[in-house]
């Protein structure tokens, strides 16, 4: 291996971590029910590498999540809490380590390092971009982001696309009908070339032919909308999925029809992320360089799909926190199922290793590499500690982006819908979607035998991991030395506005 490798990571967005291809064996190790999802070349890439089954997100929020991944850092060290916030341009990023160290660095696709700002660039490039360590980049819109931002006029790449190709106005009003309707899973009425994930992978290939031809190292970072919520697939992937049947929760209370057709939905898109994988890794193999790439595949946060009768994220119970990631790459050994506690900002350090670097010695961050390469099986950490805080709000102007705070996001969520229901004429009945959202602050700690979650305004729950993987039966009550003993585990250290 070259001393300092390509590195090709694959992003999604709320994909789940038992939703993976994988054996009969490591359903079982996991404590997690089958699902018979569809994806050969995320699986082929677990064969010729190492799969964490015990990775956590930090924070099962898209900003956050993602704030811990470029620092490195701990949630409440990461300066990012919740969707209000922008990533502080001078906080170092993993990116930026990489650049500085001779790489190329490029990305495609949602960034999010920016939410409250509602402009991308219509090319997907902001100045800010290169205070973050980017020397390339297509940032764009995440999928609701477009609608909020784009309704009136392009502020980003992907809605200029549409935009461009007459398909804006449809796009918007399919996406409108889709929040008033948690259940919607009609196929979008998007052509299959504009759809979003099949734009990031074109726009993904494009960028790696670019980055490849020349004589530097590259990263790429290829982040994916799906299979973010709502339940958008083309007709193609609809039809392929029509007659799958899933097993469902058993803390699902709704109709079990329309879960499964979610369900089908949510396996159709992670099909067709993969199949946009292995589109970029044959490319990746015309170049020549795909024995010197080291390939990375994780995701900001999971999906609640129905566990504990809820969508999204946002809560920190398992389907919400838990998350992919294989590494594979030359030295990565073949076919390890690694099952050590990690977490996403693990990744951070991972790769800077990997390119013969190291994160600033503040990161929380630690290295996998040992651990993929087979070259240890010591444990990195005894506990895993997770976050979200959704009552902090910034309250000023964001340092560095002063060129562009006028673009602001300028309402809240429900107050678009109203507007846009009135524009198109829509009757708002009730926004369904709205109701899987939780403004509730906490944070947990947990270890192999036992998870302790610490609700502001509620009592803590504590839940026996080995006995009860769903997460259903709250053990707290007569448990008050164990909850002590869980707390001491990691303090959280206390954030303030």
């Amino acid at each position: 291996m070259s001393n300092h490798p390509n590195i090709l990571f694959l992003f999604s967005d709320q994909h789940r971590g038992d939703w993976m291809p994988y054996d009969e064996s490591t359903f079982q190790q996991i404590r997690a029910q089958k699902v018979p999802v569809r994806m050969p070349n995320i699986r082929r890439l677990m064969d010729q590498g190492c799969t964490f089954t015990n990775n956590m997100s930090n924070s099962p929020l898209c900003v956050p999540a993602r704030a811990c991944l470029a620092s490195g850092m701990q949630y409440d060290r990461c300066r990012v809490y919740n969707n209000d916030y922008c990533y502080p341009l001078n906080q170092k990023t993993f990116y930026r380590v990489l650049r500085d160290g001779g790489y190329e660095v490029c990305g495609v696709g949602k960034f999010d390092l920016h939410k409250p700002i509602f402009y991308w660039g219509t090319d997907g490039w902001i100045d800010q971009l290169a205070d973050l360590g980017f020397t390339d980049a297509i940032d764009s819109e995440g999928k609701y982001d477009l609608l909020w931002s784009s309704f009136y006029e392009p502020q980003g790449p992907y809605a200029k696309f549409l935009t461009d190709n007459g398909l804006l106005q449809e796009h918007a009003r399919d996406y409108i009908l889709r929040y008033l309707d948690a259940n919607d899973v009609r196929p979008t009425p998007l052509p299959e070339y504009a759809y979003a994930d099949n734009w990031v992978g074109k726009n993904s290939i494009e960028k790696l032919r670019k980055i490849s031809s020349g004589a530097k190292p590259w990263f790429l970072m290829v982040n994916f909308s799906g299979p973010h919520n709502p339940w958008d697939v083309t007709e193609r992937m609809k039809e392929a999925w029509k007659d799958v049947t899933f097993p469902l929760p058993s803390s699902w209370k709704g109709d079990k029809d329309e879960l499964n057709a979610v369900r089908q939905n949510y396996a159709a898109m992670l099909e067709n992320i993969d199949r946009n994988i292995g589109l970029i890794l044959d490319e990746l193999k015309k170049t020549g360089q795909y024995e010197n790439t080291v390939v990375i595949y994780s995701a900001d946060h999971g999906e609640m799909m129905g566990d504990h009768n809820r969508y999204m994220k946002s809560v920190p119970y398992r389907g919400s926190v838990h998350i992919p990631l294989v590494v594979s790459g030359p030295e990565v050994e073949h076919g390890k199922i690694c099952n050590e506690m990690v977490q996403l900002h693990d990744i951070a350090a991972t790769i800077t290793d990997f390119a013969g670097y190291k994160m600033p010695p503040e990161t929380d961050s630690c290295s996998l590499k040992a651990l993929a390469c087979g070259l240890t099986d010591e444990p990195i950490r005894n506990y895993q500690a997770i976050a979200l805080y959704n009552s902090l709000k910034f309250g000023k102007d964001y340092p560095g982006y002063e060129d562009l705070m006028d673009r602001q996001k300028k309402k809240n969520d429900q107050a678009y819908i109203q507007e846009f229901c009135k524009v198109l004429g829509l009757t708002e009945t009730h926004a369904s979607m709205s109701k899987f959202g939780y403004s509730k602050d906490w944070k947990c700690v947990m270890n192999r035998q036992y998870k302790l979650i610490e609700f502001d305004d509620a009592p803590p729950e504590l839940y026996d991991l080995q006995a009860d993987p769903d997460e259903l039966v709250n053990i707290a009550e007569g448990n008050e030395q164990l909850i002590a003993e869980m707390k001491e585990l990691y303090q959280m250290r206390s954030i303030e506005n």
